[in-house]
């Protein structure tokens, strides 16, 4: 046997743990879609019903709720590449 046909590549064996965080981050990816379409939803309403006169605090302020959930998942994601080079180096 000659060239590249005598090297048999190793089989791909699943890692479970890489598995559960890969999973895990598309949840979280998901989760940030889904909040940001939330909090733009909350931001057309609050400008919808500012055309009718000054609207009641609740509306006002109803999206800062997903706002503070898309800063949170949006920072975990900021971070995922710098925690992989820092888990990489251990």
């Amino acid at each position: 046997m000659t060239g590249a046909g005598y090297f048999k590549e190793a089989p791909d064996v699943p890692d479970v743990h890489q598995a559960a965080h890969s999973s895990w981050n598309e949840r979280i990816r998901q989760l940030h879609r889904w909040l940001a379409i939330l909090f733009t939803l909350t931001v057309i309403v609050n400008f919808a019903v500012m055309i009718k006169g000054p609207p009641s605090p609740w509306i006002t302020y109803s999206p800062l709720g997903p706002l503070f959930l898309l800063m949170g998942t949006g920072l975990y994601m900021f971070a995922l590449p710098y925690l992989r080079k820092l888990g990489d180096q251990a």
